[in-house]
Parts: C-alpha cells; structure tokens; sequence
C-alpha cells in the first residue's frame, strides 16, 4: 500500500498516542479512503516499522481480594486462587461442550463434553496430570459454568 510521508506521519502519530490496530483500520478506511482489513492493517504497521503502544504493567496493589472474581478479558471465573473455568461461546468440532481450564499450580488445559457425555482433559504440558483436588474443583466449578444461564 503506497501512503504518502504525511500520512504515514498521522499513523505514527496515533500510534504513539496509544492506538490500536482497530483504530488504524478506521483511520485508513474513512480518513485516508484506503479500504483495508485488520490483518492488512497489522501487516502495514510493521511495514512502515511501527510499533504498537504496549499496555502498563498491572500494579501488583490492585490486584483482587481472594474472592470470587471474573476476568473480563478471559472470562474465566476465580474462585481465590485455585481452578479457573471458562466455557467456550464456540464449541470446539466433535464435543457437544467446550472450554479451557487453569489448575492452582498454572497449568492450563482445554477440556471437552463429548456426544455421550463423557469428559475429556488436553493438557498444554505433555504428561501433565492435576492434583485430585484440582480435578474435584474443577468438575464442581464445571457443573456450576453448566447450570447457569445461557447453557
């Protein structure tokens, strides 16, 4: 995509402000009257040797209390600290029911409901295998996810 050196100036310029590549695609699109998709937009950051503004590192004093919270970004629900269970809004093909798991000790694993019921764990790490008391608070959170609304 050719752009000329002022309007590569103005994406610089966003950019540093904090834009997002969102921003840019709607930038080009109505601004420059260059129609371009978020992948197209993605790639011309890095052709005109941009950066994206990187987000602040959390502060570790607003971290939560130890009770139940729902990460917005992930969805998951944490129950101070132990399992965290997130219900897929898109099945994965072949199970009736989908999702990803974090276990108390980090690890994380996509788990499935096939078409018989039956409950499958995929670990990231090979071999990994939960604690039993992991496993036990991850079928009870599971069953809750389940019985709510929307399933």
């Amino acid at each position: 995509m050719n752009l000329s050196e002022e309007q590569t100036k103005i994406i610089s310029s966003k950019l540093e402000d904090g834009a997002g590549i969102a921003d840019i695609q709607k930038l080009v699109n109505d601004e420059f009257g260059l129609p371009i998709t978020y992948m197209e937009t993605r790639f011309l950051i890095d052709d005109l040797n941009l950066e994206l503004a990187k987000e602040p590192e959390p502060d570790p004093k607003d971290e939560a209390s130890e009770e139940t919270i729902v990460d917005s970004k992930a969805g998951l629900i944490d129950e101070g600290g132990s399992v965290r269970v997130e219900v897929d809004k898109i099945k994965r093909p072949g199970a009736a029911m989908s999702g990803t798991v974090i276990f108390s000790d980090g690890q994380k694993a996509t788990w499935y409901v096939d078409s018989y019921g039956r409950l499958g764990l995929d670990p990231e790490t090979e071999g990994y295998q939960p604690e039993l008391e992991d496993i036990e608070a991850f079928q009870m959170e599971l069953q809750k996810q389940l019985q709510g609304p929307g399933i």
